[in-house]
């Protein structure tokens, strides 16, 4: 998983919280966002779009509570691309 995070404009995106088709629809992506969430508390999360259309429904589940709900919105002027 890719993320960044800006503490002065209290944001997060996430990228590609891939884990391998084997384990996958077993909730490790979840509790990786999760445990992310724990490690930066009091961020809006949200990614930086251009995402499969089959993942919508996984971003709509993980993003169900979650401030910002992982919706696309680009970079702050604090965080550089990469």
């Amino acid at each position: 998983m890719d993320y960044q995070v800006c503490r002065r404009c209290r944001l997060g995106w996430v990228e590609q919280p891939y884990t391998d088709p084997y384990v996958q629809r077993c909730g490790l992506a979840g509790a990786g966002l999760a445990a992310l969430r724990i490690e930066h508390p009091g961020l809006s999360w949200h990614t930086l779009g251009g995402h499969f259309s089959d993942s919508r429904a996984f971003w709509t589940a993980v993003g169900t509570g979650v401030p910002g709900g992982y919706e696309r919105r680009p970079l702050c002027s604090h965080v550089r691309p990469g």
